[in-house]
């Protein structure tokens, strides 16, 4: 193109040129421009589509191999590295990584392929030019290495945080039970806020390189036109050098530097690409110590280095027995069963003091291969991890590595066999594990499909009875129970160990078990009492009971749950209106009933039917929704300052290109000057000042449009992650139900990945590509202006074609948007996977699934089904706005010479007009180059909006004039109430009418998966029943605002949650004004004041992730502070004591009973120990109440409970 312009002009401004033969010269050069550009619309759409589809297969290998290196990490990586930022890994940078390599990479090579050919042909036509034009090359890569290094620096601090905040946001996505009812909903946001904050500051540093990157490029770009038009004309002087020569190697070496400046958002992301790609690089070589290292009993935790977790440990299982751990939490069980299985290695803790080995069949464990020791261990755990799956899929998880495993494609031989085969030994396993009656009952059985984590419609001892099902049926050589059965009550516990001795005998299984429920381990050939890291007692449970040590005194503080005595176990048969009574407790109201015909978890078209004298509240369904483009405008508006100074500057520089275009035309006019050499030289000289001062301007307004952009970009990616984080959260006063969160495609590793991407999508295309676009827009509407000043003939004719191609960039859009939509979802059901497995690590590792969950991996994503023909029909809308530059030129060519000669225009302006509609021809196809990241902006917004404009489906009725709930006297009644979860056929709780008095302690017992906790998961409002209402002290639950219900209740579940942070703000979840003292009294009465003081930091000594490092007793214990520190008027205790041990739990429930007098206590419990001082008791089983009284009451009606507590003797 450049040599052909040449050509053309120096025919145009040569004094003996005739018409005929100019309008030859110009037909030629017109046609080779109209041919450039076919071939250019031809190639540019192969380039985008082939670059794409590479660059997404490449960024699919790399997220696998990625995956496949975390998984395989031993557990001192996880104590860095927590699941969401794994997420954030495997989405926001790997698509980074994607952006990069892809349309990215292809303008790199597309804009270094036109400098090598730019520069070969300026040097090839006029050498001398050329060399004094490419000498401020060196200068501006010198100061681009220079501040390339300063955003290295930068972005490597970026990538840290960015991966911390990824984890924090998991952690509060994943606990949103928790979250909602301790109202933490502003404190977990304002922490996350914090990171976000950092994050902002360190982008200050990355938004000067990028102010001064564009300086420097756009200051080298008008040098260049000052030192071509000065010493070009010294060339015409001296050397008859030829106009049009001298402007073709102008505008070669004008193409060469444009190039690089036009490439610069590209460079940053390459850039950035590069520092995230050895991030990911580092961690996925990253060798795991545990392979190489000598392990030992002696151990502390990495981050504890000082801290002695065992100390000089010696014991021996015997192989064929049944062995048991006993000792009070953070004794250092558990941490045994850790290094048993290797998710340690002591050395790695850089301990001076290790000694001793662990011996298997005689062998070092260290010397055997790590996959071949965890298969012949099999796990259940006290909090059971499962895998969103089917309960066949998750129970079969445990035949990986063995020779049973599940078939992986229906093309393997012997498939049909192999599958009835395996569905033989689960459905065989979960009879073992007495999962097979609740099984059955599930919609599909086996089939039915269940969410992973700890989250979903399971109980705690569904869960853990599905965990033990999958460890049995691998038929273990050592089984390890750390808690495994403390969700369950105590008869199927019973039925549950009797099912393992039956195992245990004829295949000489060894069974290790670390208990705090003593009676569970009467039958143990062995018993090892442990205490503050060191064995103090052995021997079977008689031998320690008559040794009256620490054994017999932890026996002795777990009292059965009352003794029956001779006349309670007569046969006492009450009589048929006692059963009555018992079963239901009903209250009559005068308020009329308001059944509620919605299924929870899922949106439903149905609504809730409301009482004449009630309107709905914020769920009206006539508010107008803003218009995507106002509210993006919006947006903008809260940070105008920082958006409109780069605007401002971006429009300088755009502006800054017509201008430069008129000047031209006004040089050209010089050089054409022939009988007066000392006259052409002074003019050039002048005009190329004129474009040294247009440099220095360029500088300023460059760096504003850079530095300012960026700015604001970041800004923006703070807000609207915290925007998709509260509205996932909370909805003004509503809160997002938790049937929103159990949906399989809301896991909290999704929803992590997709809040960091999406954002992210966002602020790059603001911060770095808006400068580029509103440049280009400038230059496109300050050429058109200032062609129709110039010649409106001409620069009408030549934009004819316009509105073709501003319709093609339309297209454009439309179609690489839902290319974009298409890619998303997978990637992020891609990561959701990846956190999910990695929230399990060790349920994976210890099951031996890393090899199968990267097969589960493959063999989705080869399902997912990527909608490539947008890709190809957006290609297409690339070609054609990139190949109709050439187009535009070759028009003005040939009418611009009709005019011409025709003396309707002026040599000076036709030139003039010439680059006019040239660069809005260029600054026009440099607009479709951005086309990709427009399309990301707009469809993470769009994801970002609708999150924020979904609507609860939790059902708030307003009451007119509605009193403020002040203070509540906790009576709690539920009026014909039934609650039917949509993935069950079968109500988990049905018709129950029931009052908790004011003030009383009241305790829900019965078999596991009965509807225990659904009741308190209706107190707790995370689902409103089906039908029936419940009231608190008389007043419809539903007419108080969630957040002001919530305020007086506290929960203590069965899972112990924590955040990332101290064990102060674990504790307190932001509540400022609450003393020091009443912070130490809360943990004194939960047991848990004395660890933490003696923690290096005391209260402020961070938890580490999710509190991995503390035993399952210990964090339920800082939950209990918790929730004593609230001072609640309504206390819920889920299995609150499950994870303590007896001493431990005789102390936190002393201090739970002194906690509970004055307020509505209400506790789930297997343990019946923990309830027998209740007031009332309700045996729960299939969702009914069938034994109502306190606990003399129910051992003397000889029912259930009688049974219940027979199981625990």
């Amino acid at each position: 193109m450049d040599l052909a312009y040449g050509y053309w002009t120096t025919d145009l401004v040569a004094s003996d040129m005739t018409p005929s033969s100019l309008h030859r010269t110009t037909n030629t050069m017109a046609g080779i421009c109209l041919g450039l550009g076919v071939l250019q619309f031809i190639t540019g759409a192969i380039f985008l589509s082939c670059f794409t589809i590479a660059s997404g297969r490449i960024t699919d290998k790399l997220r696998r191999a990625y995956l496949d290196s975390v998984i395989h990490q031993d557990a001192e990586f996880f104590e860095k590295v927590g699941p969401g930022e794994v997420g954030t890994r495997m989405v926001k940078d790997v698509g980074t990584i994607k952006a990069a390599t892809g349309e990215k990479l292809g303008f790199m090579v597309w804009a270094t392929t036109t400098l090598i050919v730019a520069l070969i042909m300026a040097f090839s036509r006029a050498a001398h030019l050329a060399g004094v034009i490419v000498g401020v090359v060196p200068l501006a890569f010198i100061l681009f290495v220079s501040v390339g290094y300063l955003s290295a620096k930068a972005d490597s601090r970026l990538l840290d945080l960015e991966g911390q905040s990824g984890t924090l946001l998991e952690q509060i996505l994943g606990s949103v039970r928790v979250v909602q009812s301790f109202a933490a909903e502003s404190f977990l946001i304002k922490k996350y806020d914090e990171y976000l904050t950092r994050l902002q500051r360190l982008g200050k540093w990355r938004s000067v390189v990028r102010g001064l990157e564009l300086s420097i490029s756009y200051c080298v770009l008008n040098l260049t036109y000052s030192a071509a038009f000065w010493y070009g004309s010294q060339l015409i002087v001296r050397e008859d050098l030829q106009v049009g020569l001298m402007f073709t190697v102008f505008w070669n070496m004008f193409n060469a530097i444009f190039a690089i400046a036009n490439i610069l958002p590209h460079i940053s992301a390459i850039r950035d690409s590069v520092q995230i790609s050895a991030r990911i690089r580092t961690e996925i070589e990253r060798v795991p110590a545990i392979d190489i290292e000598v392990q030992n009993l002696t151990f502390s935790y990495p981050s504890r280095p000082d801290r002695k977790t065992l100390d000089d440990v010696s014991f021996v299982l015997e192989a064929g027995k049944v062995t048991a751990l006993v000792g009070a939490s953070g004794s250092g069980k558990s941490t045994i069963a850790s290094l048993l299985l290797r998710y340690y290695d002591p050395a790695s803790s850089s301990s001076e003091k290790s000694t001793g080995r662990i011996l298997l069949a005689g062998h070092d464990i260290r010397d055997l291969n790590l996959s071949w020791l965890r298969s012949q261990i099999g796990t259940i755990a006290q909090d059971p991890q499962l895998f969103t799956a089917t309960i066949f899929d998750n129970v079969a998880y445990g035949l990986s590595g063995t020779p049973w495993e599940l078939p992986t494609s229906e093309t393997e031989p012997g498939y049909s066999e192999r599958m009835a085969d395996v569905r033989s030994r689960v459905e065989q396993a979960l009879k073992q594990a007495q999962a097979w009656d609740f099984v059955c009952k599930l919609p599909s059985g086996m089939d039915t499909r269940i969410k992973g984590g700890s989250t979903g419609v399971l109980s705690g001892g569904q869960r853990q009875r599905i965990a033990a099902a999958r460890a049995l049926v691998r038929k273990p050589r050592i089984l390890l129970l750390d808690e495994g059965t403390s969700a369950l009550d105590a008869e199927t516990e019973q039925r549950l160990m009797a099912a393992i001795h039956e195992e245990q005998v004829p295949s000489g299984m060894t069974t290790i078990l670390i208990a705090h429920r003593l009676s569970s381990i009467q039958n143990a050939d062995r018993i090892i009492a442990m205490s503050n890291g060191r064995v103090v007692e052995q021997g079977t449970y008689g031998e320690l009971m008559e040794l009256g040590g620490v054994f017999s005194a932890l026996v002795k503080h777990q009292a059965s749950a009352g003794q029956l005595t001779s006349n309670s176990e007569a046969s006492i048969i009450p009589t048929a209106h006692q059963k009555e009574s018992a079963r239901n407790t009903s209250v009559k109201f005068s308020a009329p009933q308001i059944p509620l015909y919605r299924h929870i978890s899922v949106v439903s078209n149905t609504q809730t039917i409301a009482d004449d004298s009630l309107e709905r509240g914020l769920l009206a369904k006539g508010a107008k929704v803003p218009s995507l483009t106002s509210r993006f405008i919006r947006l903008l508006g809260r940070y105008g300052f920082w958006i409109v100074m780069g605007i401002f500057g971006s429009i300088c520089i755009g502006t800054s290109f017509p201008i430069a275009a008129w000047l031209v035309g006004f040089v050209v006019e010089s050089m054409s000057i022939h009988d007066d050499d000392s006259r052409l030289l002074k003019e050039a000289r002048n005009w190329s000042m004129w474009f040294l001062v247009l440099s220095m301007v360029n500088i300023i307004s460059s760096f504003v449009a850079g530095f300012f952009l960026s700015m604001g970009g970041d800004r923006i990616d703070r807000r609207l992650r915290l925007t998709a984080l509260s509205s996932l959260l909370r909805q003004l006063t509503l809160e997002q139900e938790i049937g929103f969160f159990d949906q399989e495609e809301n896991a909290s590793g999704s929803l992590t990945a997709g809040i960091a991407s999406q954002a992210g999508n966002v602020s790059a295309a603001i911060g770095l590509v808006w400068q580029q676009l509103i440049t280009s827009s400038g230059n496109f509407i300050g050429a058109f202006t200032l062609g129709v000043v110039l010649s409106w003939r001409l620069t009408l004719a030549s934009y004819a074609p316009v509105p073709i191609i501003l319709v093609a960039a339309y297209y454009n859009i439309v179609c690489l948007e839902k290319y974009e939509h298409s890619i998303q979802k997978p990637i992020e059901d891609a990561s959701a996977f990846a956190s999910e497995n990695v929230d399990a690590i060790k349920t994976v590792a210890a099951l031996g699934r890393e090899n199968v969950v990267m097969n589960i991996f493959d063999k989705s994503s080869a399902q997912k089904a990527v909608k490539t023909k947008y890709l190809w029909y957006g290609a297409l809308g690339f070609g054609f706005g990139l190949g109709s530059t050439l187009v535009l030129c070759s028009i003005v060519m040939w009418w611009g010479v009709e005019l011409y000669l025709t003396q309707r225009i002026g040599l000076s302006n036709l030139y003039a007009t010439f680059e006019a509609v040239f660069i809005g021809s260029v600054a026009a196809s440099r607009l479709f180059t951005y086309v990709p990241d427009m399309a990301r902006m707009i469809q993470g917004f769009r994801n970002i909006c609708g999150w924020e404009d979904r609507q609860p489906e939790v059902a708030y009725l307003g009451l007119v004039n509605a009193p403020p709930l002040h203070s509540i006297q906790g009576t709690i009644t539920f009026n014909s109430c039934t609650l039917q979860y949509s993935s069950r056929p079968k109500p988990a709780i049905e018709n129950l009418n029931l009052t908790i008095p004011a003030g009383k302690s009241v305790a829900f017992c019965g078999p596991s998966g009965g509807g225990k906790s659904s009741i308190v998961s209706m107190i707790s409002r995370f689902y409103d029943p089906n039908m029936g209402t419940i009231f608190l002290d008389g007043r419809d639950i539903r007419t108080i605002p969630i957040e002001e219900y919530r305020s007086h209740i506290a929960l203590v579940a069965q899972d112990a949650v924590l955040y990332e942070g101290t064990f102060r703000e674990n504790i307190t979840l932001g509540e400022a004004s609450v003393s020091q003292e009443a912070i130490e009294r809360a943990c004194r009465d939960a047991n848990i004041l004395e660890f933490i003081q003696a923690l290096p930091q005391g209260f402020d000594t961070p938890v580490g992730f999710k509190g991995s490092q503390m035993s399952g007793g210990q964090r339920q214990r800082v939950c209990i502070a918790r929730a004593l520190l609230r001072n609640p008027s309504i206390l819920l205790l889920d299995e609150a004591t499950s994870a303590l041990d007896a001493e431990s739990e005789r102390s936190v429930q002393e201090a739970l009973e002194q906690a509970s007098r004055g307020r509505t206590t209400i506790s789930i419990a297997h343990r019946l120990s923990t309830i027998q001082n209740a007031d009332i008791i309700h045996v729960v089983e299939d969702g009914s109440i069938i034994e109502s009284g306190s606990h003399a009451e129910l051992l003397a009606l000889n029912g259930r409970y009688v049974d219940l507590v027979r199981s625990q003797l």
